[in-house]
């Protein structure tokens, strides 16, 4: 039996980097379980070489591999894609709006209201005078 290598799948994509990248994707699906394209009873390695240089995956591989992994996160377990929408409708329902939350510690009308202070604000710097400060400091 004759061994697969980089130089045959060269034929079908011209960049070893891409065949590296592609072929340790592929065969990390085949270990965890993906259905092989081709027959035969290699290491996931192997057998994900034989597929590209038989042309039965490509570059387009990655894009199907995530969206695949994501699909199967999320409704894996049998949970449609219904039921996550209405629980999380449920929790945007149960989290309070900051405009609506009650306030706990207000007065009521026969209790005296709060203290009130008054604070003095300054005026921010004119930009004369940061020019000036700026000037003091660079002439240090």
């Amino acid at each position: 039996m004759a061994r697969i290598t980089i130089e045959d799948c060269l034929k079908v994509i011209d960049n070893a980097f891409d065949i590296c990248s592609l072929a340790g994707r592929r065969a990390k699906d085949l270990a965890s379980g993906a259905e092989p394209l081709i027959d035969c009873n290699d290491k996931p390695t192997v057998i994900a070489l034989r597929e590209i240089a038989a042309e039965k995956i490509g570059m387009d591989y990655f894009e199907i591999s995530n969206k695949e992994k994501i699909e199967s996160q999320l409704f894996g377990s049998g949970i449609t894609e219904e039921e996550v929408v209405n629980e999380l409708s449920q929790q945007l329902d149960e989290t309070p709006s900051p405009l609506t939350a009650e306030v706990v510690d207000a007065p009521s009308e026969t209790e005296e209201p709060l203290e009130t202070k008054e604070v003095a604000i300054e005026a921010p710097l004119e930009t004369e005078e940061v020019t000036e400060d700026l000037k003091e400091i660079k002439s240090e």
